[in-house]
């Protein structure tokens, strides 16, 4: 399990499908006002969806779109794994709304 003291990794570093949360961007006000642009802010959680082998393109998920940014780029931000516990479908795990989907498939009627 993770703790919130988990030491910042670069994103490129990330495995494909691990959800993070943005914890810093090392850049200036050009990359960071372009990253913000995209959604990608310290805080914010992005899903890495794929990488290119040898500095090619890092392709996130962040706010259900997904967005791609070059290498040196992507090495500039910062992140921290984040721990949801369950993973339902592949996806990030939805709290409450997965909860009351779990009981209506249990025999509830969700009322």
């Amino acid at each position: 399990m993770v703790g919130d003291d988990a030491r910042p990794i670069s994103l490129v570093d990330v495995r494909e499908g691990e959800v993070v949360q943005v914890v810093e961007i090392l850049g200036g006000h050009g990359l960071v006002g372009r990253l913000e642009a995209l959604g990608i802010r310290p805080g914010t959680e992005i899903k890495k969806i794929s990488s290119v082998f040898l500095r090619g393109p890092v392709t996130v998920e962040v706010h259900d779109t997904r967005v791609a940014m070059g290498y040196g780029m992507a090495r500039k931000v910062l992140v921290r794994p984040v721990n949801h516990g369950a993973i339902h479908d592949g996806g990030v795990h939805h709290g409450a709304r997965d909860e009351i989907s779990g009981a209506q498939q249990a025999g509830g009627d969700g009322a």
